[in-house]
């Protein structure tokens, strides 16, 4: 019996921290783990990975339209009133076909498939870069939260010190009963701050894992990133590769050159189409294309080249051609129109970079100052030369500090990665 209780109690102190170490290895995943995960599984980027699949089949099916066709034909006619030749004839034959030139439309077909694609290409890489900046932006939210968190945690224990320091003076009789009653209130708003806290905690939880397409409530743990450095950006540099590496960019110039493209082809019919063809026949009165007798051609061999031109189709291809023409336009101002908003999406990066920067030194500052205020008045309230309400103040003012400095410090880190948002770099990097 001493055995088996000896092996039981083994075994219950021993699986907690099992359990701990299980908990605390499966699940902790870094920033690059997430952004893998959300890449991989994003729904929008799997779509847009079939469009560009779906462009390159277009590609293919578009280069084999100058290649040339081969076909196979068999009919039947039957003449009743025919006298001089045979009533019923059986035709069988294979026609090779070659598209010579039909005003340009078959290459530049081909050129506004390439553009096609590149286009689908530089769509992925753009969602991939504001897909990936969403990711910084929830892991930092998370680490924010349980900064706070911990924060709260924190300050309730302080409240519960000081409301243990009240309630011993109270009964002293050296204090009020309405300090002891303020010290607990004040304790009661903590704890509730507290619950607030662990829920936004949660939430942020929820909301990484709902990106990472992982179910909401599944346990995350997540590495901290408080280290961090000052780094010196330029901005010429920033808008220098803005302007160069944006996919948005790029795409509007593919919109310009397809559209540019497009009035081609809408001159085309204005153009001759010109076409090489082989046939070879077997003609004859029987099913199975006999030769009907002698002097009758029992073979027919052809080649010819046709050249077409449209005439007249009531100045269709002119309207068509106009439209073309204005959707020019409207591209080439729409690259001046994407490039604006590349050239505020960066300078917003910067300036909020710089506003990062100069809160983390003020807030580091504020935190050293708040950090000494309260320990200075939790003193003079032991010795009785400050009063709960300065205490209670000076808590505020920590917590205050606190809640600042985490802001700053997660704002910097989350500013560093707009910058190489704004960059492009995102989209370069993890695109695929």
């Amino acid at each position: 019996m001493k055995l088996i209780l000896s092996i039981l109690c083994a075994f219950f102190c021993i699986c907690p921290v099992v359990s701990l170490a299980a908990d605390t290895n499966d699940g902790t995943l870094s920033l690059e783990e997430c952004i893998e995960i959300v890449v991989a599984n994003n729904p929008e980027l799997a779509m847009a990975r079939a469009d560009l699949e779906n462009r390159e089949a277009l590609l293919n099916s578009s280069k084999k339209d100058l290649y040339p066709t081969l076909s196979a034909q068999y009919s039947y006619l039957h003449q009743p009133d025919e006298v001089y030749t045979l009533p019923d004839f059986f035709t069988y034959g294979v026609t090779a076909q070659q598209p010579l030139y039909k005003g340009k439309s078959l290459i530049t077909s081909v050129k506004q498939a390439e553009l096609s694609r590149a286009s689908s290409q530089l769509a992925i890489e753009q969602l991939t870069n504001t897909l990936v900046f969403e990711v910084y932006g929830r892991y930092y939210e998370l680490l924010r939260a349980l900064k706070l968190e911990d924060e709260a945690r924190q300050s309730v224990l302080r409240l519960q010190s000081h409301s243990k320091d009240a309630k011993a003076f109270y009964e002293a009789g050296l204090i009020p009963k309405n300090d002891m009653l303020q010290s607990e209130v004040e304790l009661a708003q903590g704890e509730q701050d507290l619950v607030d806290a662990e829920n936004a905690s949660a939430m942020a939880k929820s909301r990484l894992n709902v990106l990472m397409q992982r179910p909401v409530g599944a346990l995350l743990n997540v590495e901290d990133h408080s280290d961090y450095v000052i780094q010196d950006i330029n901005w010429d540099e920033v808008i220098a590769k803005a302007r160069e590496n944006r996919a948005e960019i790029a795409q509007s110039d593919k919109a310009v050159q397809l559209a540019e493209n497009d009035i081609i082809l809408k001159k085309a019919p204005y153009l001759p189409s010109v076409t090489l063809s082989a046939s070879y026949d077997r003609v004859g009165d029987e099913p199975g294309a006999a030769p009907a007798g002698q002097g009758f051609p029992g073979e027919v061999k052809s080649i010819k080249a046709v050249a077409t031109w449209q005439l007249w189709t009531w100045l269709k291809e002119r309207d068509e051609v106009y439209a073309a023409e204005k959707n020019l336009q409207k591209a080439k101002k729409a690259v001046d129109r994407t490039v604006n908003e590349v050239t505020l999406d960066a300078r917003n990066s910067y300036l909020r970079l710089e506003q990062a920067a100069k809160r983390i030194k003020v807030s580091e500052k504020a935190i050293e100052h708040a950090r000494e205020n309260y320990r200075i008045n939790q003193a003079q309230y032991q010795a009785q030369l400050a009063t709960s309400t300065d205490v209670l103040d000076a808590q505020t003012l920590l917590n205050e500090a606190m809640t600042n400095y985490y802001d700053a410090l997660y704002g910097y880190q989350l500013a560093l990665a707009a910058i190489d948002k704004s960059k492009g770099l995102f989209g370069q990097r993890y695109a695929k």
